[in-house]
């Protein structure tokens, strides 16, 4: 009688000790093993906590450890990142979610439960794909994005660098989100946003523009 064999769990380092970091961990748990944290929190993590993202490096690069950056913001999680080695980084998805085959995940990238990525799609560094968001067929998510639960990017839609695509919200195919930008919860975007500019509603109109670059 065959078993099925034991899955290899993956050592990781979690650079975040928030929200998002314990969410990370909880998507990534049957994949990878959190080993440690960096960060101040009042969760009861139940392994070392460093105290610093210099000191996780120098404990990943000693005993062959990955690492994810785990802020919520994407900003700073992008910032993070590129003081990071990108062979340290590790790129993984739920046991729960599906990601098609011929899809490369970026360094630090993390698809949770429930959510799907399909064929063609590219992944950029340090994405969030939260729980039971679709990233459909030859969609691009650039660098630091995130893709909020129950979201939805259609089929060869683009993402820039540094955006946030709101819960239920969702992005109809062909249609560029410039980086920087914010899309409402629950909004429909049926034609392409500027860079650093907020939408929300059906469908997605303008309401904000931020004055900030993505440098």
């Amino acid at each position: 009688m065959s078993s099925r064999p034991v899955p290899v769990l993956t050592p990781w380092i979690s650079l975040g000790a928030g929200g998002h970091a314990a969410s990370a961990a909880h998507a990534l748990a049957g994949v990878a093993e959190l080993v440690a944290v960096v960060g101040l929190s009042t969760r009861d993590w139940s392994v070392d906590v460093l105290e610093s993202d210099s000191a996780a490096v120098a404990m990943a690069q000693q005993h062959d450890l990955r690492i994810v950056v785990t802020i919520g913001d994407n900003r700073r999680r992008l910032e993070v990142l590129d003081q990071i080695p990108a062979a340290l980084l590790l790129s993984a998805a739920a046991l729960t979610s599906t990601v098609s085959p011929d899809v490369v995940l970026g360094g630090s990238s993390v698809v949770f439960h429930h959510a799907h990525v399909g064929p063609g799609a590219r992944v950029g560094r340090g994405v969030i794909v939260n729980t039971a968001a679709v990233v459909e067929h030859d969609v691009t998510l650039g660098d630091g994005v995130h893709v909020a639960p129950a979201a939805v990017v259609l089929g060869a839609a683009t993402v820039g660098a540094g955006a946030f695509v709101g819960s239920g919200a969702r992005i109809l195919p062909g249609v560029t989100v410039g980086a920087g930008a914010v899309i409402g919860a629950g909004a429909v975007v049926t034609r392409d946003v500027p860079d650093n500019v907020s939408v929300l509603g059906v469908p997605a109109r303008e309401r904000h523009r931020f004055e900030r670059t993505t440098s």
